[in-house]
């Protein structure tokens, strides 16, 4: 056991679970020669003496119990119990021995130092005690028990449970320092903690000890420093002062301080420091939580590289663990070599998988092209890329078009040729010579022999091993057969739409019609057959009640009637239960494993609507396409009417296949789930993995050695790895970010304001609405009428739209699948609306303007409309 006090020079003094988060890393970094105020810490196991009491103990089981039961009022009346209970008793004697035996009289800092501080995942900045000019003796001995105390907090015990720290695995250590009464103090982060940019330093400094600047009576000076160009970018003079508090050489010798920190912890800080008299002191460190990690591999030294979001591409944002990660990373890289890429083009930070674009924003023949498309897919990502390269400009030269540098173009070129053969050689009879009525019975029949071929292989093999090494095979494989039946007619699809706009300037909106009501894609007709599984279950009161309510299947085999209902929806299942919400992630439960989401789409139409209405609706689409079509053949010429009516049908018969390639690439993507979790299973069983589940925090290449010889992962810390992926699950990703961890952050497309948000236009009209803010669509409904406002949207969320009177996501483009839906669908969307689910709420009354890519709050949500929504939360299926 460790001696209750020890000298932060001390080797012991580093362990965290000795001297908390913040001791220990004090004791590490004046153990590297580091400008540290000597001092004490008084151990975790001085805390755990002082707690030893069974009163206390009994406190720490109400705390949890209440905690649990998710009610404010009672965890902080138990947090009240606890302190004045540690308060009150005495500091053990030993301790008191050796604070007054080892430190000379003086004034001292006395900070509290908890072992669930500091951490990467969560800093716990500001939640402890920290008290200064504190005398030896009683007074520092009152100050130690407080400290202690303030483990419980208010605001400590809602953040620890907020980040799902236990109460029983924390302890608390006090550090005791000599008080450095400073000229100068502030912040030093050794990134930017704004930008994300790990190569500036951003410095607060104030005289003194900085209790103005703490208290709001004036502001502190704030500095930029570059690191990489050795200078100061930027200083600002806080309000009140009319000098700098520091001098350059001030600023570099902290920055310089600050890369050292940061190099032995291994992470970007938030440095407290003080310096007197010219000397520099470090008082505290700690991880600055809120920066998203830089993109790996690492880019060479000396460049900075550009990556991408594929996830926003998608309109599936969300953090994927390792294994799956791995998996789209190969899947992109070769695709990328299918296409002449040599070089890699795939990297990974915080869940996520990006694109490296560096080479297309250096190239001059492709950078004009390249923002062009972001504006039209990703327009806040064409924004981002925009101010990134006004802004660092110097970073990212255009090279000079040389006649080598053409030759070297052409053998990439000439491989994206060769590749796209197949489909440009069709393009023109699937344009201009076969019947497009035919177009998604061709793609489909096609499609379903080449899934159905792999999965029958994938099932052939005899061992697990064997089936998910075979999965994994088919999905590489399906590169190969899953453009070409698809990209000749929907490509000649686009290029028709093309030219009807430029036949008919003026009948855009027309044009645009003809995508209403297709029957053909496969998102709409399962959307059409989940409202038929509503109209079946209106059939039965009890029935449609039970839905309501959020029965489970399991639930409604003992409800009177439930036969035809239970009898449809198995055959539901059997058609779509290979899809899921966010399916890309083959690591999320599929509709047959988990039907909860379906179940609540369809208790969602029975709260509103009645028998047939989806189908009446689809009907009005489809009549509204037709009158579309009609005027526009209308109005052509003799001669080009044939030809406006082969381009229409073309169109809208290629509109309706969008889906085909996502939909059976899901499906293999399910088989490949499943041969997965039984290798999980078996690793389980054998003890290699704490649980089936464990397996998608494996890396493929552990996963393929752990299947031979399970003894493999010994050594791989699943639980740590779970911490992480839940860290990177609450991350913002974002959409573009540089080598240097650098996110640009441009402002927004429009004027903003409290009630005005400005996103990307993406269908067009105008409604007024209620909003229902939907984060799970497992968990929460949509009633009809409702301006749904999600995250993202992809085929999971499809269902919705049925009853949405508009759509706002935080994520999307006018080509992703949210916007093309909501088009097909004739209802309004405005999409990548920054932090939309946050800044709008249930309850709030909304104009969307889909046209101008606006949403006007009217009226904000009443207090008991918010609490109306939380309720109805509470009771949906995915809560049991």
């Amino acid at each position: 056991m460790p001696d209750p006090v020890l000298p932060l020079g001390d080797p012991v003094a580093s362990e965290p679970s000795v001297s908390g988060g913040k001791g220990a890393t004090l004791a590490r970094l004046l153990a590297l020669d580091l400008p540290v105020p000597d001092g004490v810490v008084v151990t975790t196991e001085a805390y755990r003496d002082l707690v030893d009491d069974a009163g206390i103990e009994t406190l720490f089981e109400d705390l949890d119990e209440a905690i649990g039961s998710g009610e404010d009022d009672a965890q902080f009346e138990v947090a009240a119990e606890l302190r004045d209970a540690i308060r009150s008793r005495p500091l053990p004697s030993d301790v008191v021995d050796a604070l007054d035996r080892s430190l000379p009289d003086g004034p001292y800092a006395v900070r509290s130092s908890a072992t669930s501080e500091d951490l990467p995942e969560a800093s716990f900045a500001g939640q402890y005690d920290t008290h200064v000019g504190v005398e030896r003796g009683e007074e520092l001995h009152a100050t130690v028990l407080g400290c202690m105390a303030s483990l419980f907090t208010d605001r400590a015990v809602a953040y620890r449970a907020r980040n799902g720290v236990p109460t029983a695995t924390v302890r608390m250590a006090v550090v005791v320092q000599r008080l450095v009464e400073p000229d100068v103090s502030g912040i030093l982060f050794s990134a930017d903690p704004i930008s994300g940019n790990r190569t500036v330093s951003v410095v607060d400094a104030g005289p003194g000890r900085g209790e103005a600047q703490v208290s709001g009576r004036t502001t502190a000076d704030s500095i930029r420093y570059d690191r990489r160009r050795e200078e100061v970018v930027d200083y600002r003079v806080g309000e009140g002062r009319t000098e700098r508090v520091l001098g350059e050489d001030d600023v570099r010798a902290l920055a310089a301080v600050g890369a050292r920190i940061e190099d032995a912890l291994g992470a970007p800080q938030d440095v407290e420091w003080a310096m007197r008299d010219g000397e520099l002191y470090v008082l505290q460190a700690r991880p600055i939580t809120a920066l998203f990690p830089v993109p790996e591999p690492r880019a060479a030294e000396g460049r900075t590289q550009v990556y991408y979001s594929v996830g926003h591409r998608q309109g599936m944002p969300d953090a994927m663990p390792p294994l799956v990660l791995d998996g789209w990373r190969d899947l992109t890289e070769r695709v990328g070599r299918t296409f002449g890429l040599s070089r890699r083009v795939a990297a990974t930070a915080g869940g996520r998988l990006y694109v490296d674009l560096t080479a297309y924003l250096r190239d001059p023949r492709l950078r004009e092209r390249v923002l062009a498309n972001f504006h039209l897919v990703d327009d806040p990502a064409g924004d981002a890329l925009g101010t990134l390269l006004a802004k660092r400009e110097e970073d990212f030269p255009l090279r000079d078009p040389t006649p080598l540098g053409y030759l070297r173009a052409l053998r990439p070129t000439v491989r994206v040729l060769r590749a796209a053969w197949p489909i440009l050689r069709s393009l023109p009879r699937a344009l201009l010579v076969e019947d497009p009525a035919g177009t998604s019975d061709r793609v489909r029949a096609a499609y379903e022999t080449a899934s159905e071929g792999a999965v029958a292989r994938i099932r052939s093999r005899d061992t697990t091993a064997e089936r998910l090494a075979a999965a994994n095979d088919e999905l590489v494989g399906s590169l190969g057969w899953l453009l070409e039946p698809f990209y000749p007619p929907f490509l000649a699809g686009m290029l028709a739409g093309r030219l009807l706009r430029r036949l008919f300037p003026d009948r855009r909106e027309e044009v645009d019609a003809l995508a209403l009501g297709i029957r053909n894609d496969v998102v709409y007709r399962m959307t059409m057959e989940l409202g038929d599984l509503a109209d079946v279950a209106r059939g039965s009161p009890a029935v449609a009640a039970a839905v309501r309510d959020g029965a489970s299947l399991a639930d409604l085999e003992s409800v009177d009637g439930s036969g035809p209902f239970l009898e449809e929806f198995d055959g539901f299942l059997d058609e779509y239960g290979f899809r899921a919400v966010g399916e890309i992630d083959w690591s999320r439960p599929r509709y047959r494993e988990d039907p909860r989401p379906l179940l609540n789409v369809v208790g969602g139409y029975l709260e509103t609507g009645g028998t047939g209405e989806h189908r009446r609706t689809a009907e009005r689409l489809k009549t509204r396409a037709r009158e579309a079509e009609r005027t526009l053949v209308r109005e052509a010429g003799p001669l080009t009417r044939p030809l406006v009516k082969r381009l229409a049908a073309v169109h809208r018969n290629a509109i309706g296949i969008r889906e085909h390639p996502k939909f059976w690439f899901a499906r293999l993507l399910a088989e490949l789930r499943e041969r997965t979790l039984a290798a999980g299973e078996e690793l389980a069983s054998s003890g290699a993995l704490p649980d089936a589940e464990a397996v998608w925090l494996l890396t493929a290449d552990e996963l393929r050695a752990g299947i031979e010889d399970p003894r493999t992962l010994v050594g791989v810390d699943i639980a740590r790895r779970r911490r992480d992926f839940e860290r990177f699950e609450r991350l913002d990703a974002p959409r573009v970010v540089t080598s240097d961890g650098e996110v640009p952050r441009p402002g927004p497309a429009g004027a903003e304001s409290e009630a005005t948000l400005s996103g990307t236009g993406a269908a067009p009209g105008v409604v007024e609405g209620v909003v229902r803010v939907v984060t799970d669509p497992g968990a929460e409904r949509l009633d009809r009428g409702e301006v749904l406002v999600a995250p993202y949207t992809d085929p999971g969320w499809t269902p919705l739209f049925l009853n949405a009177a508009a759509v706002v996501t935080e994520v999307g483009g006018r080509l992703t699948h949210g916007s093309l839906v909501a088009r097909e669908y004739g209802i309004p969307a405005v999409v990548a609306v920054a932090d939309a689910t946050t800044r709008l709420h249930t309850g709030d009354r909304v104009r969307v303007d889909g046209g101008r890519g606006v949403v006007e709050v009217l009226e904000e949500a009443s207090a008991g409309a918010e609490l109306a929504g939380a309720a109805r939360r509470k009771k949906s299926p995915r809560d049991g």
